[in-house]
Order: C-alpha cells, then structure tokens, then sequence
C-alpha cells in the first residue's frame, strides 16, 4: 500500500492561517498521512525582509502544535548553503522507505515557473505534484520570471481550496503600523509576534 506524505516547503514569514488551510485541503484531497511543514532559511530568490529564520521556524512549530497530522522540520535549517526544493526531496527520499510517495505542495502562482527549479526534471519524477489556487501575490525581487511550465507527463493533482485573502506581507505591513493580526494567523503564532516584537 503507498503512503502520501506531503511536502509544504516555504519561508513562512510568517506562518498564517492561508498556510494551515492549504495544508489541511491538501491532506484530506490527496489522501496525505502528514504534511511536513519546511523552514526554508535562505531561499535563493528571498533576499530583503525576511525575519531570522530560527525565529520563524518557531512559528510554524506552534502553528502546527494541535495538529498531529502537521510536523515541522528543520531539515532545511540544519543544511548549510542555499535551499534548494530537490535537494530536499532527495533528502526524504532516502529516509523513507519505497513505498511512500512525497506529494509537492506549492501555489498556483509558482507553477509556471515551476520548471525553471533547480533539478526541475528530477522534482517531476520523485514526486507528485500539488497545486493550490491562491490569490496573486506580487513576484519576488529575483524570482523566475520567465515561464517554463511541466512536462505533459508529470504528476499533478489540483487543490480544491475555499479562497483565504490573507498574506504573510499584509500581516507585516500591519505589525509594523501597530495593528492586529490576530485570525490572520493561530493564537500561538500571534502570542510570540506580539511577546518578542517581531516584524516592529
């Protein structure tokens, strides 16, 4: 029998209930036995406003504190160098065993430049990719922006996911003009923004 387990690489920055909601869809419509929430520390196309990342990986630890389905990793973090989403793959490849297939979860907006990965080719075998429909964010300063969508032959399942207009640079732009982002992001999440006084 094959074992779903899913792979939500990203910055986080911070963590917010849009994230939860594209995670849990993704469980429950592609049948994943988890979900592994990846802190990514230094992506190579986020370069300005990104907070520390050990500080942001303890967010998404207590995002994910009352979901046994939902395990942050630090895989990523404990790697030097830039992150890279196939390298990572290759990682879970090998601490698992040949019956367990990782699922991809990534944003309709990444897409079409999805091809345009490192090891792109090697993402599209090693796993089956999931795509949430998300409102259009802006595109990073550095990010792809030439389009090279996937193979016709690669394993991709579309999300069916309610629309949540809640981003983590909305959630900035509040926290430093002294505003509430509470159910913009869990409880937890809000507590430890508001105790340490970050993104101020």
């Amino acid at each position: 029998m094959k074992i779903e387990i899913g792979v939500f690489c990203g910055t986080f920055n911070p963590i917010h209930w849009g994230h939860l909601l594209m995670a849990e869809s993704a469980r429950e419509q592609a049948k994943l036995e988890k979900v592994l929430f990846i802190t990514s520390p230094n992506p190579p196309h986020r370069k300005t406003d990104l907070l520390d990342a050990e500080l942001r990986h303890e967010l998404v630890v207590a995002a994910c504190q009352d979901n046994n389905n939902f395990e942050p990793s630090r895989m990523e973090l404990d790697r030097a160098g830039p992150s890279y989403t196939v390298e990572t793959l290759e990682t879970l490849a090998t601490q698992y065993p040949e019956n367990v297939r990782l699922n991809l979860i990534i944003g309709e907006d990444n897409l079409p430049f999805l091809g345009q990965w490192k090891g792109a080719d090697h993402i599209f075998k090693v796993c089956r990719i999931l795509v949430a429909p998300r409102v259009k964010q802006p595109v990073h300063v550095g990010a792809p922006t030439e389009e090279k969508r996937p193979p016709a032959d690669a394993d991709i399942q579309r999300l069916e996911i309610p629309q949540m207009p809640v981003s983590s640079s909305e959630i900035r732009k509040r926290l430093r003009e002294g505003r509430s982002v509470l159910y913009m992001v869990p409880m937890p999440v809000d507590k430890i923004l508001h105790e340490k006084g970050l993104y101020l």
